[in-house]
């Protein structure tokens, strides 16, 4: 497992591998038979897109995987990861395909001028083929090529070229966290009928795709009738925890892993009349008791959350941010028998029995379910571990929860 020295850094950010692994049995003890394209782009939503991936493909043994830029499948690749099928969710510059053609990274196709350079790539590097992905426009507008005269089009070129494989067909559902108590939206069941429309036309063109992926992880909790249509589901916040939907809704019980710590580094005591930080942020009206903790806005802590009384645990006890800067944060911990050296958690499990949930965060910062973790910048330390014993959940007791079976 790629390691870091924590005495580097003044916070963690503590992810259990197994935690991890646990979600991926989980999830493949309902799927009868599909496979997992599992998503990680944008540092693996903030977890660390090498660990990340090393631990799916190699311990989990998932052998296809989704990023979003080129850059996160090469660091995939350069550090010894191989899996069958990797692929980028977004668009190629022009400048960049030769780099995907030669590494074999199966880019999204949707527009005829991306298929002739391709293919123009693909010839001068004396390669035969290059596989590709099939982007569908289903109602998301945003990549895609739409059903009817303009895919057929699309079609009618790859089979002229002659050197582009379509190896997968997709497309990205617009509503999917919507879940309705569990019956979905229809919004979400229209772009699928369009995308099985699209997938038909494909076929009749004489193609036949390996991964055919459209229910992202939102719509993999509900979306019952592309069990028949999809070899693959496509999922990234349900690996790490998330199941994606409102109300949070969680009916296969996946579980966080992640739990980000630092530490007090000063303590005052705060009179009547003084303030702490920047622009005077607290000026209590009582004796108070703060601590100052390694952690600010420059390490992805949102600094308009922090300002606005976030929550933190302290020995235990919930304790509220009372301002912020780039490197440090304040805590009141008035009332609280802590001591300079002491560790804060500020989201997680903090060893002793209590916990503050991600989405717990996530919903006070008005971010989605992950996206605070990707604030999470390269100041703070991703450390992995596994916890190995005999108290892990045992997926089949779960049951079939997810609607595929």
């Amino acid at each position: 497992m790629d390691k870091v020295n924590p005495a580097y850094y003044t916070s963690r950010l503590e992810i259990n591998l197994d935690t991890i692994g646990e979600n991926v049995a989980r999830i493949r003890n309902c799927l009868s038979g599909m496979g997992i394209i599992p998503v990680i782009k944008s540092n693996a939503y903030g977890f660390g897109t090498v660990a990340i991936a090393r631990y799916l493909v190699e311990e989990c043994g998932l052998d296809s995987i989704a990023v979003a830029r080129l850059y996160e499948a090469c660091q995939i690749l350069e550090a010894g990861i191989h899996p069958r099928m990797l692929m980028l969710l977004g668009p190629l510059p022009d400048a960049s395909v030769p780099l995907a053609v030669e590494k074999n990274i199966e880019v999204p196709l949707f527009r005829s001028h991306t298929a002739a350079l391709l293919s123009e790539t693909v010839r001068r590097l004396g390669k035969e083929k290059v596989p590709v992905q099939l982007a569908i426009e289903t109602g998301m507008n945003r990549i895609g090529v739409r059903p009817g005269k303009e895919l057929e089009a699309l079609l009618q070129q790859v089979k002229q070229l002659g050197n582009l494989e379509i190896d997968g067909v997709f497309t990205h559902f617009a509503t999917a966290d919507d879940v309705n108590q569990g019956k979905g939206n229809a919004f979400t069941r229209t772009q699928f009928r369009r995308f099985c429309e699209a997938l038909s036309q494909v076929r009749r063109g004489g193609f036949s795709p390996r991964f055919i992926h459209c229910c992202n992880s939102g719509a993999s909790v509900w979306l019952r009738e592309a069990a028949s249509v999809c070899t693959h589901i496509r999922t990234g916040s349900l690996l790490l925890g998330y199941a994606a939907v409102q109300d949070d809704w969680n009916p296969i019980g996946v579980e966080e892993p992640a739990s980000w710590k630092t530490t007090i580094v000063n303590l005052r005591e705060i009179q009547p009349g003084e303030s702490v930080g920047y622009d005077r942020a607290f000026c209590p009206d009582r004796p108070a008791r703060v601590a100052v903790i390694a952690v600010g806005y420059g390490d992805g802590y949102s600094r308009r959350f922090a300002v606005n009384g976030a929550p933190a645990l302290v020995r235990g006890r919930r304790v509220p941010f009372v301002g912020t800067c780039m490197d440090m944060s304040f805590l009141d911990v008035s009332g609280v028998e802590c001591e300079i050296g002491d560790e804060v958690t500020l989201f997680g499990d903090d060893g002793t029995g209590h916990r503050i949930s991600g989405l717990e965060i996530g919903h006070l910062m008005g971010e989605t379910r992950l996206a605070m973790f990707t604030h999470i910048t390269e100041r703070v330390a991703r450390v992995y571990f596994q916890t190995e014993n005999d108290q892990k959940t045992d997926p089949a007791a779960v049951g079939n929860c997810l609607p595929w079976k």
